[in-house]
């Protein structure tokens, strides 16, 4: 057999963890699991054994509950710990490794979760406290490897412990049973009336907690005489009336002698249930030890208090003051009512009626909450602070809270302990048959955890509701938490809105009179109010940290140099504890000398009073000028500036100083610095003019602005060119897109926001008037988008309709009717359309831009050239196509480039006018048209009536006709006439070369076909006019081709 190994010493021990420390500090990845053995079977005292952490103390602070759940509790939070070591040793260290959050839920769950993981954290070196978190300090580059290997080492050594107690394998379990059993002794005289109970000669205690019936009763409380587990312990005793309450633990009845962790404890066994079972007679013979019953302590005292308004002393168990009635820690002084009057401010209890004082948060007679709500009719009345009813026997009369399962003996629906309506409360009926007398049917587990769950969703949405409230209201939820916490009260806005400035005296008072040996000044309200948040409500800790956050402040402000206290305390006082408000305060001060002499009376020095050797080391010292030349050169020409009278805009430094930086060439300098504008001649650095994409002329930044303003505002969006030389051309759609896109940065720079506004405005306009489902409205011109396939479209600026196709107004007898059938309907039936005779035909068939279809009620004598207001197109108003603007024009061989023109179909009014109205007349009847001569019943002396648009004074107009209308023309002039009958000719697609002669013929042949055909030798005219009138019919039809056939 092997020999056994001897335990170590402690100068071995000692040695052996040095060369762990040193292993761990070298390679901290490694495990090292032979050497932590035999580290943990060493028999030495904790105080040997653990150089760095407290490992006495950390399990002294976490034994409460269970002991297995309390154990693997704390052994997680050491391997996280654990974890932060390695970290911190490992070379690669994580990204944010020199700062913990506390807001990190695996933190939160497990370090955090324990009492002294954050001392551990410390030892590594997180020791500047932050407002979320630890953090090393900020002049500390690397941390301590050797204390972080060290540190590691205890907790590597501790958790390794807890393993091998959990897993009943620990060498020295004797030793750990001393580090536990003491942490209760001292738990135990550490509390305030906490009394070790003997066993009292009545009956005993529980098994079970009164509550929750599951877990075992480990807490009796002398004063409400309830034995209960930890967990409903600490919710029973979270009401305000039981907080001063101090329960003690049972004593235990059994203990396991295998099982050394219960052992440790103080019992064993089974987990009790519900019901105790009955005891096998193999169990009744394991021997046990008798329960050690230590000597109780006595129960120590409150302390009487000196009430803070009057200074007199009151006993412990007082409310209020014996002297003013003022309660308990409230820092205003008295303000006595006058007689007969009742308290100002006061506040009576919904429960007793006792009319209390205004800051006051319980009742002083029956100790509920300010803003508890009145209780029920069927509430027990018994003092708050008075034992509850204890558990009921067997066939007494009763009913069974369905939130907390306590059993109640008064009537009603309100629990004695919960104070929880339930549904099914109350006597409970009799039943008509026989009655099996026994106790209650005891809860399954599955419906005692869907009563929890229940019970915690109600809560849940219950604290939801609060917050969702608290945010309309723009109170953050950290407040409310601290409100709840604090006061217990169901409404905590309502008393945040009334109580919390009270609290936040008596937290302001309590700090500053602690802070004044400090000499850290008065506490501010807003400092209160965050740390009082923090802090959830606690008073203690909220002075705590008021002060410890004055502190940091001070410090930080020391740091950078305002050592002074006086002015440091007041600026943190003014800016309600803002440290860089206090800081921008500090400096205000100490540059308040500069500013006087700055802005005195004198004024700074200026350029003319400097020698120009100063002048020039300042120019190289502040504006980072290459060299002394480039220097003397800046100021050359800056008194250059100030002798030469310039044209414009006198340069500034940086132009100049920008200029010499480009280049030493002095000439090169001065171009630079006068560059002519296009517009007015001024000079102006260059840097300052503008120019477009599409030209090279420079502008200076007046023209510039003012050109695009004047046209944005009054202008068409194609006129937004280059106002020295007309660039670009806008017809292009590539050109124009691009030209715009760069256009609108420099608008946005240098016009006002309205003008701008406008701009883009318009240009919007232009895109949606582009969409095929564009209409103008033919009733007030306005445009929108019309995506419905009916023919009727109803306009929603003027709420009128009218037709999308004719864009005439809409009529009922248009339904069903296409628009030619319709306009022959208006034409033999409507009186009124008859009566104005052909001037209304012109004017519904009148002009309709081809690119935007805007419409204008307008006839087609005059210039064909025609340019539409709202899109700038130039077209002919006869067949609708494009007039050309030089070298513009999309024929390869078209002989009139050069020129504004157009190329229009032979069928136009562009040619047809130059007809007699015999002619045109006489095609209409070769074709079987039907034409109207008769003139309407008007005055012929009238003249016509077609409107016209017409050039008055620089301006357009549009106004009647007005010429002479001779007999046979329908009451129209002759170039109206022959308009109409051109509309009739176009309208059928009549082609008028039929009527062509031989010399017209071949005039129309060459302008469209070029070179005319040979003509063979004694070839007749008719045969040849034949030939030409077939080839043109075929090569150059007349049809969709058109574009005003396409509208």
């Amino acid at each position: 057999m092997a020999q056994a190994v001897p335990p170590l010493g402690e100068p071995q021990f000692l040695q052996l963890r040095e060369e762990l420390v040193q292993a761990l500090a070298q390679s901290p990845v490694d495990l090292h699991p032979e050497t932590v053995q035999l580290l943990v079977e060493a028999p030495l005292p904790p105080h040997v054994k653990y150089r760095e952490i407290d490992a006495q103390g950390i399990l002294r602070a976490n034994m409460q509950g269970q002991p297995p759940a309390c154990l693997r509790t704390i052994s997680t939070a050491l391997n996280i710990l654990e974890k932060y070591g390695r970290n911190l040793l490992n070379p690669l260290k994580p990204r944010y490794w020199r700062g913990v959050k506390f807001n990190n839920p695996v933190f939160r769950s497990t370090v955090d979760a324990i009492q002294g993981g954050r001392d551990v954290l410390r030892l590594y070196g997180y020791t500047e406290q932050q407002p979320d978190g630890l953090s090393f300090a900020e002049g500390l580059e690397e941390p301590d490897a050797r204390r972080v290997a060290s540190v590691t080492v205890d907790v590597v050594l501790l958790r390794a412990e807890l393993n091998m107690l959990l897993s009943n394998n620990h060498p020295n379990p004797d030793i750990l049973q001393g580090m536990l059993q003491g942490g209760q002794e001292d738990m135990g005289g550490l509390g305030c009336g906490v009394i070790p109970l003997s066993h009292p000669p009545g009956p005993a205690p529980p098994a079970t907690c009164l509550l929750c019936g599951m877990e075992p009763a480990s807490l009796l409380c002398p004063e409400c005489n309830q034995s209960l587990c930890p967990e409903c312990d600490r919710l029973f005793h979270k009401h305000p009336a039981r907080a001063q309450h101090r329960p003690a633990h049972t004593p235990t009845q059994q203990v396991s002698e295998g099982n050394p962790l219960a052992r440790l404890w103080g019992f064993g066994g089974p987990r009790p249930s519900l019901s105790p079972p009955s005891l096998s007679p193999s169990l009744s013979m394991v021997p046990s030890e008798p329960p050690v019953v230590r000597p109780a302590l006595p129960p120590k005292p409150r302390l009487p208090w000196r009430c803070a308004a009057c200074r007199a002393p009151n006993e412990a168990r007082a409310v209020l003051c014996v002297g003013c009635d003022r309660p308990r820690g409230c820092p205003t002084p008295p303000n006595p009512p006058p007689d007969g009057d009742p308290l100002r401010g006061g506040w009576a209890c919904q429960t007793c009626t006792f009319l209390n004082p205004g800051p006051t948060v319980l009742c002083a007679v029956c100790e509920r909450p300010r803003l508890a709500g009145r209780p029920g009719a069927s509430d027990p009345q018994h003092p708050p602070d008075g034992p509850p009813m204890p558990m009921q026997a067997k066939g007494a009369p009763g009913w069974k809270c369905e939130h907390c399962t306590f059993w109640n003996q008064l009537p009603g629906r309100v629990c004695e302990v919960c104070n929880r309506t339930s549904q099914l409360g109350g006597p409970p009926q009799e039943e008509k048959g026989p009655r099996r007398p026994g106790k209650p049917h005891p809860l399954s587990p599955e419906e005692v955890e869907r009563r929890r769950q229940e019970k915690l969703r109600e809560d849940g949405m219950k604290l939801v509701a609060m917050i969702r409230e608290a945010e309309l209201a723009g109170v953050p939820p950290e407040e409310v938490g601290a409100a709840l916490r604090y006061s217990g009260t169901e409404l905590p806005l309502p008393w945040l809105r009334s109580e919390l400035p009270a609290v936040l005296d008596a937290v302001v008072e309590q700090a500053t009179e602690q802070g004044a040996g400090a000499e850290l000044g008065t506490i501010t309200q807003q400092e209160a109010r965050v740390a009082w948040t923090q802090s959830q409500g606690d008073v203690d800790e909220a002075v705590s940290r008021c002060l410890s956050a004055r502190r940091s402040k001070v410090r930080e402000l020391a740091a950078l140099g305002f050592g002074e206290r006086g002015p440091v305390l007041q600026a943190l006082y003014q800016n309600g504890g803002d440290l860089w408000g206090a800081l921008t305060e500090l400096q205000r001060l100490q540059l308040e000398p500069f500013h006087r002499q700055l802005w005195g009376v004198g004024g700074p020095r200026g350029a003319d009073t400097l020698s120009p050797q100063a002048l020039l080391r300042r120019l190289l010292a502040s504006l980072a000028l290459p060299s002394w030349g480039r220097a003397e050169l800046v100021l050359s020409l800056v008194r250059e500036q100030e002798v030469v009278e310039n044209r414009g805009r006198p340069a500034a430094l940086a132009d100049i100083v920008d200029a010499v930086r480009a280049s030493p060439d002095r000439d090169f300098i001065k171009r630079l610095l006068n560059w002519e504008c296009a517009v007015c001649g001024w000079a102006f650095p260059r840097n300052q003019m503008q120019s477009l994409t599409s030209c090279e002329c420079t502008i200076c930044p007046d023209c510039f602005a003012q050109h695009f303003t004047i046209a944005v505002k009054e202008k068409h969006i194609t006129d937004l060119v280059c106002p020295a030389c007309d660039a670009p051309d806008l017809s292009d759609e590539a050109e124009l897109l691009g030209y715009f896109s760069t256009l609108d940065i420099q608008l946005r720079e240098c016009l006002d926001p309205e003008i701008y506004e406008l701009f883009s405005k318009k240009l919007t306009e232009r895109e949606l008037m582009r969409d095929p489902k564009f209409q103008w409205c033919t009733h007030c011109s306005f445009g929108f988008i019309y995506e419905s396939e009916q023919a009727a479209a109803q306009c929603p600026q003027c709420n009128q309709s009218f037709c999308v196709h004719c864009k005439r107004a809409w009529e009922p007898q248009h339904q069903g009717l296409s628009c030619q059938e319709f306009q022959e309907w208006k034409r033999t039936n409507d009186p009124q359309y008859q009566a104005q005779g052909l001037a209304v035909y012109l004017q519904e068939n009148g002009i309709a831009c081809p690119k935007c279809k805007f419409p204008y009620a307008l006839a087609r004598g005059g210039c064909m050239h025609f340019q539409c207001s709202q899109c700038r197109h130039h077209f002919c108003s006869g067949c609708y196509g494009a007039f050309h603007t030089k070298n513009k024009c999309t024929v390869p061989s078209c002989p009139v480039r050069q020129s504004l023109h157009g190329h229009h179909p032979r069928d136009c009014l562009f040619y047809l006018r130059d007809w007699d109205v015999e002619r045109l007349q006489h095609l209409l009847q070769d074709n079987g048209v039907v034409f109207n001569t008769e003139p309407p019943h008007w005055d012929p002396a009238c003249g016509c009536r077609v409107m016209e648009q017409k050039e008055i004074l620089a301006r357009l107009r549009d106004e009647a006709c007005g010429k002479e209308t001779p007999p046979g023309y329908a009451g129209l002039c002759e170039a109206h006439y022959k308009e109409y009958l051109v509309s009739l000719i176009n309208s059928r697609a009549l082609d008028p070369a039929r009527l062509y002669s031989l010399l017209e013929l071949e005039t129309v042949y060459r302008r469209h076909l070029g070179a005319l055909p040979p003509r063979l030798p004694g070839e007749p005219d008719d045969t040849y006019r034949g030939r030409l009138l077939q080839k043109l019919m075929e090569e150059v039809p007349l049809g969709p081709k058109i574009l005003r056939q396409r509208q």
